[in-house]
């Protein structure tokens, strides 16, 4: 399979921020317009019964993602019909399912609109998840990690919290570590559910063994003791001063239920009424992981929690395990990073085509000379296009240019200022460090909106002030684009709840973001008195910076009410 590539989408349906209503889910998906309260909270945390836990075959999953699903989508007739009217304003798949009238993910036990939607204010930015302090001394270990590339140990800290301790690759100190806290603050800061990881230095002082604690050695499984301890953090590389640094990261309130897949829904849980791929936030994570350069989406990163909240039980989705982000890998600096799945047929074939002659693009990348906890993360050769993560996922093959457009808004959000107080949770020693992750995740930032706000106009935030229309040009407020020559258009007509039009004005041309409706309300009062026959107002919306007008934004407003209703892009 190649890298995700994105192909435009012409369906009709969108986002304004409008009246904050929250009225049940099903109100999602209907193309009727009405002048109701748009969703903005989806009805998906009702109580219900503890699902049974989830545990997949690590194999069967890598399996099946690397090689029968993308071969099932491949050969699937509806998209491949899909994929051929694509080339006539369609889309290869249906749009995103749980969408609202105005093009937004309304909040739900997956996601929780921050940044895209509201101000963030640079500190709860940096503070992330994360409430109350970090693991307190002493510690108690209650269970070693003996396995895989790295050890770590649960601990429980003196406030009776327990938190997953692990550390950075013998030989890259900080590398890891530091991307997983930074990841973890962008994507809460984007809207996802994830744990609260810090980095923190201790003493061998602040850490004991606890009692009946068992690990197992050379076959055999025994009681832990301070012996045991000290062998394991003696595979670790320490600090000038003796101590360790190490990522904590608190378990997470509920109850486990293992890994959510990114296809179909889980059988056992009433809430989960919309199919995996086709969520918005789900596929639109496939353009904030290619920011972040998340090349490791597996099912085992992901962590279905059985949670009580108000009295109700329910499932809430998270995302977990940052530390293999930013060009970091769990053995340290992974080159091939985002640019190539595990068994990545493609790339083997232009490899064996080229005899040698053919160079795989990702070996252009190099590290930062001197910043030795910085992996290989850059920008000057980045396209937002070709992100590949270790498996190939079937939500990520969904993308839509929608879905691209969402996650962009949402990416474009953040500032230098939340960028920087981010990355200084990952605790970079060399301060060098941390200006070049901060201006890296900046830039990339600039590419990835440059691109989806060429595909997807973007004009947004609509709100009828009296009868003036107001609106934003994110592209224009955000730097993407040069403040050249901008010029924007607007025509209006009246329109049933169907969409059905009596008559276009001409357009209109001006340079502001914002158009007197004031002439077009009259006129639809004169001609339908009492709107019977067509109680909204369409205002459709175009952009020029210079080459060409842009693909249209089209709003609808209640003649009644003056309710923003409805977008369509």
């Amino acid at each position: 399979m190649g890298a995700i590539r994105f192909r435009p989408v012409r369906t009709r349906r969108g986002f304004v921020l409008g009246v904050c209503g929250v009225v049940t889910a099903a109100g999602f998906g209907t193309d009727a317009l009405r002048d109701v309260p748009v969703v903005w909270h989806a009805d998906d945390q009702r109580d219900i019964p503890a699902p049974i836990p989830r545990d997949p075959n690590i194999v069967r999953s890598a399996v099946n993602a690397t090689f029968f699903r993308p071969f099932g989508r491949m050969l699937h007739p509806g998209r491949f019909v899909r994929r051929i009217g694509s080339a006539f304003g369609g889309d290869h798949v249906p749009p995103a399912a749980n969408v609202n009238t105005l093009d937004e993910v309304p909040s739900s036990s997956w996601f929780t609109n921050r940044i895209g939607l509201f101000p963030l204010s640079v500190e709860d930015a940096a503070r992330g998840p994360a409430h109350g302090p970090g693991p307190t001394p002493p510690w108690t270990v209650v269970r070693p990690k003996t396995q895989g590339v790295t050890p770590g140990f649960d601990v429980v800290d003196a406030r009776g919290a327990t938190w997953v301790v692990k550390f950075d690759s013998r030989g890259f100190p900080g590398m890891a570590t530091a991307a997983g806290v930074i990841s973890g603050r962008i994507l809460h800061a984007a809207g996802y559910h994830v744990p609260d990881d810090r980095v923190v230095t201790f003493s061998r002082d602040q850490v004991r063994v606890g009692e009946n604690v068992a690990i197992a050695v050379d076959g055999t499984t025994r009681a832990m003791t301070e012996q045991d301890l000290d062998a394991l953090l003696a595979g670790v590389e320490r600090n000038a001063d003796g101590s360790w640094r190490a990522l904590s990261s608190r378990f997470l309130a509920g109850r486990p239920m293992g890994p959510f897949d990114w296809k179909g829904r889980r059988g056992d849980d009433p809430n989960d009424q919309v199919d995996h791929e086709h969520r918005r936030e789900v596929r639109g994570l496939a353009v904030i992981a290619a920011w972040i350069c998340h090349f490791d989406t597996k099912q085992g990163n992901t962590l279905d929690m059985y949670v009580e909240d108000g009295g109700r039980h329910y499932v809430r989705h998270y995302l977990i395990d940052f530390a293999s982000t930013l060009g970091a890998g769990g053995e340290g600096p992974f080159p091939a990073a985002c640019h190539e799945y595990s068994l990545d047929a493609g790339a083997v074939f232009l490899r064996a085509l080229g005899v040698g002659l053919y160079r795989d693009e990702w070996r252009r990348v190099e590290r930062p000379e001197g910043l030795e906890e910085v992996g290989y993360f850059e920008s000057t050769i980045f396209d937002p296009t070709s992100f590949k993560p270790l498996e190939p996922n079937t939500a990520f093959a969904n993308l839509t240019d929608r879905d691209g457009y969402w996650a962009a808004k949402i990416i474009s959000a953040f500032t230098h200022e939340h960028l920087r107080a981010i990355v200084a949770n990952g605790a970079y020693r060399d301060a060098a460090a941390a200006a070049y992750v901060t201006e890296q995740l900046f830039v990339r930032r600039d590419k990835i909106a440059a691109y989806w706000f060429r595909r997807v106009a973007p004009l947004d935030f609509f709100v009828l002030d009296g009868r003036t229309l107001r609106f934003h040009d994110l592209a224009r407020e955000r730097g993407i684009f040069p403040n050249g020559d901008v010029r924007y258009r607007l025509r209006t007509a009246m329109t049933d709840e169907h969409r059905r039009s009596d008559r276009w004005s001409a357009w209109t041309v001006g340079g502001e973001t914002r158009a007197d409706l004031g002439g077009a309300l009259a006129l639809a009062d004169t001609l339908d008195p009492g709107g019977s026959g067509y109680p909204f107002v369409a205002a459709e919306v175009q952009v020029h910076r210079g080459r060409r007008w842009s693909s249209s934004v089209t709003v609808y407003l209640s003649r009644a009410t003056g309710r923003v209703v409805a977008l369509d892009r």
